[in-house]
């Protein structure tokens, strides 16, 4: 068994929290294979992200939290969901290089509106924090 972390928001995270899990762990008598953490794969996620813009499958948006809740509820979608592709790149990349503001912008994976599993709404993949990683 492997164990991830999952370090993508710093203000949350403390080192208690993980000697916590893996003191529960070894008192389960368990031995992890390998330990990583989501901020191992980065890159990789914001490249993997980057591909589903090109395909269509994400987009940036500019709705508040109190606004994506209300969409959500009556299964509408977002007013940025349509915005042409390259718009959603260029917007992307201002988002990581701290162009845009914390809170000001969310990536949403497309997914389906109508479904009956209202957690499947859009996905937030990646929200703006301003906060550094260790």
């Amino acid at each position: 068994m492997g164990a991830r972390y999952d370090d993508t928001n710093p203000e949350a995270e403390k080192k208690e929290y993980i000697d916590h899990i893996e003191e529960i762990v070894q008192w389960m008598g368990w031995e992890p294979f390998k330990i990583t953490y989501t901020s191992d794969y980065f890159q990789d996620l914001y490249d993997l992200a980057v591909e589903l813009i090109r395909r269509g499958q994400a987009y940036v948006d500019h709705q508040t939290p109190e606004e994506i809740k209300e969409y959500r509820e009556k299964k509408m979608n977002s007013p940025w969901r349509d915005r042409p592709i390259e718009e959603s790149l260029k917007l992307f990349d201002e988002m990581r290089r701290g162009m845009i503001e914390e809170g000001k912008a969310t990536l949403r994976m497309k997914q389906d509106m109508q479904s009956d599993n209202f957690n499947m709404y859009d996905l937030i993949a990646y929200r703006i924090k301003a906060s550094l990683y260790s």
